[in-house]
């Protein structure tokens, strides 16, 4: 094989690579939670919402300076900051008075997503 075509494999094959673990690096730094809306917890009642909504967001905070999430490879993390930030949006609808089905939706999903990486 001459230098040139195995430069042109090297150089297609790096691609590929690179291009593989740049998709796996958005997917787990942009914490993206693309079934938010088969979230079941805007059907309850409103003490349960708000009850879930806050636990959620204070466990999602906790765990950001809990030493086993820091330490974690499998991005729990990444996911309890994303709880924690949708959590405080669903809260803040909430304690104004509006029950906002897509911020209660996106908190309880982004929990349940941090509960799978923990």
């Amino acid at each position: 094989m001459n230098s040139l075509a195995f430069r042109l494999i090297f150089l297609f094959a790096s691609t590929l690579v690179t291009s593989a673990s740049a998709a796996d690096l958005a997917y787990h730094q942009g914490g993206i939670c693309l079934s938010y809306s088969q979230s079941t917890l805007p059907t309850l009642d409103a003490g349960t919402i708000h009850q879930t909504v806050w636990s959620n967001f204070e466990n999602a905070r906790d765990a950001m300076s809990d030493p086993r999430v820091l330490a974690n490879r499998r991005s729990a993390y990444v996911w309890a900051m994303q709880a924690r930030w949708a959590c405080s949006a669903a809260v803040g609808y909430l304690e104004g008075g509006h029950m906002d089905e897509e911020s209660i939706q996106k908190c309880d999903c982004f929990y349940r997503r941090f509960i799978s990486f923990r």
